[in-house]
């Protein structure tokens, strides 16, 4: 009997063990892919990056963002980035290059950026083109009244009484209040829209910015419309919470939604987000209710951290091949100056480095820093700037950081 007891005890001991092994290999599995899901774009500081673009590093004298800056050269932000984003942002930088540099040249100030000052821009401009432009107010109104809004709401006492007067959702011009109001009372606003209208009407194009624009005009005359920047760490808790049940991410999550990772293509200003969800509402809500799902309900920053998150998805440090990357440096020109292998030549020095990577923020900040003697040697040697595709940036990055030998 003591024996049996100690084989017993022997017993459940061994399985606490595994159980707790179990636990923590999931729990670190879970922490290791909730820290992929955002570390890679809080490699730079939005916030600082606006500090270091309209304070010591003066772009914003000749460029503006969301119209804030200067009018000398083009505007910065509305333009969907292409994929990879990183290796959108690179390629934007280096093909207008030769453009910027003699303009900063003539001024006599070329601003030095470090790798860190590189990422914190990057990720400012990149966080930027996921912001909503200012909408057209007056657009708005008429989109109020063709979507049949004005049957039952206001907007500053004009319009309809049966609901809610909407400038009081808005008030601050804040986009995020107006998306989060909208997804909260979907369900309760399906069956008297499609009474008093017969279906379910849908948003394209500019506008829901617009109705966003005039809804907010009401309460916010005189003040600029004020954005919610979000936090994509958080955002990341809002999605497990709030939209995994259904939805998923790199595969993980529910299927009874779509897929919002980052291989596929969505709106993702707040009033693109706004309409997507809207025009969805009636099927999203129903196929929940059908499979017992309670509706989401989000609360303060939640919408804007949501949509953090998966711009964040979206902003990655782009993989490539080195062999493709060794023929995109010969057919871009690269090699003419820097050699076949980029070990170096008379025209230009050497690329590969000895004792650290490249990553993208390293590899732009280097074109940075180089390119107004790189764009003057190549008009000596009456040879044509080379262009690059973003997809190029991630090649020709691995193709640097690999070994020679192993082409």
């Amino acid at each position: 009997m003591p024996e049996q007891r100690g084989r017993k005890r022997f017993f459940w001991i061994a399985a606490a063990l595994i159980a707790a092994v179990a636990l923590l290999a999931v729990y670190l599995h879970i922490y290791r892919v909730s820290r992929t899901r955002w570390a890679p774009y809080l490699v730079g500081n939005p916030k600082k990056g606006a500090n270091l673009f309209y304070g010591s590093k003066q772009c914003g004298i000749c460029h503006s963002v969301n119209g804030s800056g200067g009018r000398i050269a083009p505007e910065l932000s509305g333009t969907k980035p292409g994929k990879p984003a990183m290796g959108w942002l690179t390629s934007v930088l280096w093909n207008h290059g030769p453009g910027m540099w003699r303009r900063i040249q003539q001024s006599g100030r070329y601003p030095e950026l470090s790798p860190q000052e590189m990422a914190d821009i990057l990720a400012f401009l990149y966080q930027s083109s996921s912001l909503d432009p200012p909408g057209d107010r007056s657009e708005g109104k008429t989109v109020f009244h063709e979507k049949g809004c004005d049957r039952c709401h206001a907007v500053g006492g004009v319009g309809g009484k049966a609901a809610p007067d909407l400038s009081t959702i808005a008030a601050n011009g804040d986009p995020n209040a107006w998306a989060t109001a909208m997804l909260n009372h979907a369900g309760s606003m399906v069956g008297p829209i499609n009474s008093a209208l017969g279906q379910w009407p849908s948003f394209s194009g500019n506008q829901m910015n617009n109705l966003i624009a005039y809804v907010g005009a009401a309460k916010s005359a005189g003040k600029s419309a004020s954005e919610t920047v979000g936090n994509a760490q958080k955002g990341w808790a809002v999605f497990q919470s709030r939209c995994m049940p259904c939805h998923s991410v790199g595969g993980q999550g529910g299927t009874l939604g779509p897929e919002l990772g980052p291989d596929q293509d969505i709106q993702l200003t707040t009033a693109g987000f706004a309409s997507v969800m809207w025009n969805h509402a009636p099927t999203m809500l129903k196929q929940a209710k059908d499979k017992g799902i309670p509706a989401s309900q989000l609360e303060g920053k939640d919408m804007a951290d949501l949509l953090a998150f998966l711009v964040s998805l979206r902003y990655f440090e782009p993989s490539g091949s080195p062999l493709v990357g060794q023929h995109v440096f010969a057919e871009r020109g690269c090699a003419a100056c820097h050699g076949t292998m980029g070990e170096g030549s008379q025209m230009g020095p050497g690329l590969r480095r000895r004792n650290e990577a490249y990553t993208t923020i390293s590899f732009t900040a280097s074109l940075w820093q180089h390119g107004p003697e790189m764009l003057e040697r190549v008009q000596e040697s009456g040879m044509t700037w080379p262009e690059l595709k973003a997809t190029d940036v991630g090649d020709l990055v691995s193709f640097l950081n690999a070994s020679p030998a192993s082409k």
